[in-house]
């Protein structure tokens, strides 16, 4: 295995495709996010790779600062909507770009990364390792229930502090559970999960998979920490 991998779920688009808007919650969209996170051995983010695409500054451009905008600023949030590759090929196409290079292209436009924090997981219990997915965003109701319902959490608020529910699966022979819970004095949310064996080969596929249902109800990843 290499030093660093891409969280990707073979046979499927493997980044993150966001519209780019003008003002908070228009239809129409001006342009382009693609987003992908590079991870560690341990499945730890290491580098957050990005780039935009918006017709009117003339193509493509990548920057950190703006990636790191993105996850501090909820106005700037606000003018993002996860889609899939398929929805961003029409925009592409619609807006004037023709056809949207396939991923490997677009991992070339890549040139401005934002590199996140790696090294000894912080122990925090003799319990199996834990996968923090870090999300900024917020929820309302609606989008929480939503959001509950495809994780599968099953635990009720308030059952342990701060988690709003747990939700569980077994992929091939490993046992994955995650927790939700609201991190940040209630300005963020993260999806903590733990996996039994450690190092069974479903985890990448999980954390994959979650991350794509809670960017589907307007949380943006932020980072994935290993804790212990």
């Amino acid at each position: 295995m290499t030093a660093e991998t891409a969280l990707r779920h073979p046979g499927s688009a493997t980044l993150d495709y966001y519209l780019l808007q003008a003002e908070a919650d228009e239809v129409e969209a001006t342009g382009l996010l693609v987003e992908e996170f590079v991870l560690a051995d341990d499945l730890s983010a290491a580098r957050l790779r990005s780039a935009g695409w918006t017709p009117a500054d003339g193509g493509w451009w990548s920057s950190a600062a703006y990636a790191r905008a993105v996850r501090t600023d909820p106005r700037l949030r606000a003018r993002l909507a996860a889609v899939d590759r398929a929805t961003a090929e029409a925009t592409y196409r619609r807006l004037g770009g023709g056809n949207l290079p396939d991923e490997d292209e677009l991992r070339d436009r890549f040139r401005d990364d934002v590199p996140l924090a790696t090294g000894a997981p912080l122990r925090l219990s003799a319990g199996p390792d834990v996968h923090r997915i870090l999300f900024a965003g917020e929820l309302d109701d609606r989008r929480l229930a939503r959001l509950g319902a495809l994780l599968r959490l099953d635990d009720p608020d308030g059952a342990r502090p701060g988690v709003v529910g747990t939700g569980r699966l077994r992929v091939n022979d490993t046992n994955v559970r995650w927790d939700l819970r609201r991190v940040g004095g209630g300005i963020a949310w993260c999806l903590d999960v733990t996996a039994e064996p450690a190092g069974g080969d479903g985890l990448p596929w999980v954390l994959r998979q979650l991350i794509g249902v809670a960017r589907g109800h307007g949380l943006i990843p932020a980072t994935i920490e290993r804790l212990a």
